[in-house]
């Protein structure tokens, strides 16, 4: 039997076919479209299939969030990443087989491959069924949209005459003390502070309203990292006057409240920032899988006993030689595309000697509101203005395009204008 590098697979009347087909549009598939070699997949025998026409480039909607940023300077366009490298459709796969080496979309459209590559990203883990309602969850634009719309709710009940102000609607509650629920909370803190600075006396809420609380289940904010981003943390976020409630598992919840180990929180804006969950596509291929459901892949990023699949990004698990198993973070995802196109540039032309993949670790550094961040790279851990410029410019470096990269840059220089959506003593500071 012919093995998967022989070549393309046999035509037939039904099935579309393309020697490669890439799903996924995030950080992972767009590194490995962006690498192809046209000499070993061209344009038209190259196909990128992802769900929605416009990439949402989530390490930013925090901001998006805090009016910090607006919408489009988050957004791009797939098929521009296309350009000159690939086909694109905007499509939900619904069905995969690999014995057969096809996909079915949601439209009922058919397509065959000699190589697929896997790119669809995990989603947010929920709530627990029984109090999932009464949380908004925290990983879309649309999310990010709704909670600054939330944000500004809670404002205006904070600044209400004393005695009409009702707790739970001048409380943000946020579940998760990963790097997400971190950054978000720290987001919301610097906004209410700045709200309250530049606030007239008539409208300068009293003393500890808003109130933003950050719930961890663990010991510790951002366990999966060094202690000190921990520490630094706690830090940032005590200055922004964010409690922090550590070891606080949510047990119930309603309309306006989360109720803890240790009491009831008054709360009516609630957002579930915790774990991340793996589904679709990798969820029905054979294979070993973490206690997240990410599956275990070869050396070769590839699927055990389908080494014509590729799955990249935060869908699986590499167990990597020096560093371990590695985390579902953006850092690893942007060098497993590019590590993948270099592989099946080897596979097209032949080569018999084909390295593993060798994750370089080249740090990691979290965002802790406007000018400051925690870092730690080249050996180094350090915090500050200096971290925060690094995050700036790791973040504009992934951000799709000129004109995206443009128009942030224009966000955050007119910041000193106030937020977008967000009222002062008698008027919107930016327009939405």
């Amino acid at each position: 039997m012919a093995g998967p590098d022989a070549g393309r697979a046999e035509r037939t009347d039904g099935p579309e076919h393309y020697r490669l087909i890439v799903v996924g549009a995030g950080f992972a598939g767009a590194s490995a479209v962006r690498d192809l070699r046209s000499d070993g997949f061209a344009p038209d025998e190259t196909l990128l299939i992802d769900a929605f026409s416009q990439y949402t480039y989530r390490p930013l909607i925090h901001e998006v969030a805090s009016g910090s940023l607006s919408p489009k300077s988050v957004l791009s366009r797939n098929a521009a990443l296309c350009r000159g490298r690939a086909r694109f459709l905007q499509a939900h796969v619904a069905e995969l087989s690999p014995k057969l080496r096809r996909l079915r979309t949601g439209d009922g459209a058919q397509f065959s491959y000699d190589y697929l590559v896997l790119a669809t990203g995990a989603s947010p883990a929920r709530p627990p069924e029984e109090f999932a309602g009464h949380f908004q969850l925290f990983w879309s634009l649309d999310d990010a949209l709704k909670l600054r719309s939330e944000l500004a709710r809670v404002w205006e009940a904070a600044t209400a005459p004393e005695g009409l102000v009702d707790k739970a609607d001048s409380t943000v509650a946020i579940v998760g003390g990963g790097t997400t629920g971190v950054e978000l909370a720290c987001e919301v803190g610097a906004l209410f502070r700045e709200l309250r600075r530049r606030s007239g006396p008539a409208r300068r809420p009293a003393s500890g309203r808003p109130r933003v609380v950050l719930l961890e289940g663990s010991e510790r904010l951002m366990g999966w990292l060094d202690p000190y981003f921990h520490r630094t943390a706690l830090r940032r976020l005590g200055e922004l006057g964010v409690e922090v409630r550590l070891s606080a598992l949510v047990e119930e919840a309603g309309p306006a409240e989360v109720v803890l180990p240790d009491g009831p929180l008054a709360a009516r804006t609630k957002v579930w920032a915790a774990g991340l969950a793996v589904g679709g596509l990798a969820s029905g291929l054979p294979g070993e899988r973490d206690s997240s459901g990410r599956l275990r892949v070869t050396r070769h990023l590839t699927v055990p006993d389908h080494p014509e699949i590729y799955v990249i990004g935060d869908a699986s698990v590499h167990e990597d030689r020096r560093h371990g198993p590695l985390p579902p973070t953006a850092s690893v995802a942007v060098q497993q595309g590019p590590f993948v196109a270099r592989d099946l540039a080897r596979r097209a032309a032949g080569r018999r000697e084909r390295p593993g993949y060798e994750h370089f670790d080249r740090g990691y550094v979290v965002g802790l509101g406007p000018g400051d961040a925690v870092a730690e790279a080249l050996g180094r851990k350090f915090s500050g203005r200096a971290a925060h410029a690094l995050y700036r410019s790791v973040l504009l470096f992934y951000l799709r395009g000129r004109e995206r990269r443009a128009l942030a840059l224009a966000d955050w220089s007119l910041g000193r204008l106030g937020r977008l959506g967000f009222r002062g003593q008698s008027s919107v500071i930016r327009g939405s």
